[in-house]
């Protein structure tokens, strides 16, 4: 299957992917009751994910127009607020036209295929056993550490050597027995003591724990949920800078702009 992998990969870049990576499904033990690859699709054999880069000067539009002669101070905020959410939508849908493209290959070869929907969606708080969050069938964290992209680090979020968190992701399931990437042993996440930038967002993490899959270990800190007072995430007075705090400041793939 090694020249299906190469064309599947060729396929994502040269559509606009900067990452992709794959992942047999074997990695996925242990993933929670109906979100294992084989339980979104019969016969699944790999999981291909794919990552393009989030621009931190989009992250830096929070400090756009605050002395503007034309929009009102009361509004900028929410002028501000549409950098974020065109990039987050463009690089969304991006995506997920490539895994399409990749799904409409895949089964031509006569191997069905599954992409799925590069956000989560907003659910639960209507039962106690279920509390609200962002839900979604398939982790594209979980499986971009799995295909080799990289790590979570303390902030939860994905890290790639290259980027950083900066990236937004996209998965899709194929019953193509494509060849896996290896899984990324150095430590990318600068860790609580050399850095710990992101838990300053206080009552965003709890306790930091230990968090093993595929043979690598990662230590992330309890994630308690965005918090409207102190990040700019949704307040423009929020005591820490950047509209999304956690992607903004770290320190890893800063540089990659």
């Amino acid at each position: 299957m090694q020249n299906l992998t190469e064309q599947v990969k060729k396929l994502a870049l040269e559509k606009g992917a900067h990452l992709v990576g794959i992942a047999s499904v074997d990695r996925f033990e242990g993933a929670p009751r109906g979100h294992h690859p084989e339980d979104l699709l019969p016969g699944a054999k790999s999981v291909i994910v794919i990552a393009k880069r989030f621009f931190q000067t989009i992250l830096d539009s929070d400090k756009f127009c605050t002395d503007s002669e034309v929009i009102p101070p009361d509004e900028v905020w929410d002028v501000q607020q549409t950098m974020f959410m065109f990039m987050y939508n463009t690089l969304n849908m991006h995506m997920q036209m490539i895994g399409v493209e990749m799904s409409h290959f895949l089964s031509e070869q006569g191997y069905p295929s599954l992409p799925f929907p590069s956000g989560g969606y907003g659910v639960g708080g209507k039962s106690p056993n279920f509390p609200g969050g962002r839900y979604a069938f398939f982790s594209h964290r979980h499986a971009a550490v799995a295909a080799g992209l990289g790590e979570m680090g303390l902030n939860n979020l994905l890290l790639t050597p290259k980027y950083g968190p900066r990236i937004r992701l996209h998965s899709t399931i194929t019953t193509a027995e494509l060849t896996p990437d290896p899984i990324i042993k150095e430590q990318i996440c600068l860790g609580e003591e050399e850095c710990g930038l992101c838990l300053k967002a206080e009552t965003c993490y709890g306790k930091i724990y230990d968090f093993e899959m595929c043979g690598k270990k990662m230590r992330l800190a309890e994630f308690q949920g965005c918090q409207k007072d102190l990040c700019k995430r949704e307040n423009p007075k929020g005591v820490l800078p950047y509209i999304r705090y956690c992607i903004g400041v770290c320190p890893v793939g800063k540089d990659s702009g």
